[in-house]
């Protein structure tokens, strides 16, 4: 990750922390930054018993859920927001048009395919495809559903049967992540040897 950021795993750990807590109001957060500022001008080193700011301290312990959720809130909401930009960033790029498709749920394998071309426009790892380009809302839809596709039509899910390639034959669903890199590699009768004849054929054609 590029920032400082919390992982999935803690963010759940933290939400169930916090279940049934409201966020802070923006009142009690204007208070609390006038706490931190009277516990920090306040004199810490000529009394042994500091009362006044153990009482600041509990009083800011009592109230700093409804902060955390606050700020959990924000966070959550700027990530939204910056995977959408980089989503219509992504639409303008054409390098990025490809549709994403995860070669199996336990595998570290995604590949671009063109609806067009009908083939791999290429292969990454998930950490290879968030350097080139790809937006990690993408890879989180191809993590989860096998294919980066939105809208009714979704191609490339885990469910689908497969894709036809370049009018040769039927490529299927399981078999993509080693058809693309077979064919990325240049070994093409390798790469065909993957398919079925489509529909009404009795072979591929080479």
């Amino acid at each position: 990750m590029s920032r400082d950021e919390l992982s999935a795993e803690q963010q759940a750990v933290l939400d169930a922390q916090l279940v049934g807590v409201a966020p802070a109001t923006a009142l009690l957060v204007a208070v609390f930054g006038q706490t931190v500022q009277d516990r920090r001008a306040h004199d810490h080193f000529t009394q042994d018993d500091d009362v006044y700011c153990e009482n600041l301290s509990v009083w800011m312990g009592k109230r700093v859920a409804p902060v955390l959720r606050r700020l959990l809130d924000a966070e959550a909401e700027s990530t939204r927001l910056r995977d959408e930009v980089a989503e219509l960033k992504a639409d303008r790029n054409p390098l990025l048009r490809c549709l994403l498709v995860k070669a199996a749920p336990d595998r570290d394998l995604y590949v671009g395919w063109s609806s067009i071309a009908e083939g791999p426009t290429g292969a990454w790892t998930r950490a290879e495809a968030l350097a080139y380009g790809f937006p990690r809302a993408r890879l989180d839809r191809a993590d989860a559903d096998g294919s980066s596709a939105r809208g009714d039509f979704r191609p490339g899910r885990w469910s689908d049967d497969g894709f036809i390639a370049e009018q040769r034959g039927w490529l299927r669903r399981d078999r993509i992540g080693t058809y693309a890199l077979r064919y990325l590699s240049g070994d093409l009768n390798a790469a065909f040897d993957l398919l079925d004849p489509l529909e009404g054929e009795k072979e591929v054609r080479r």
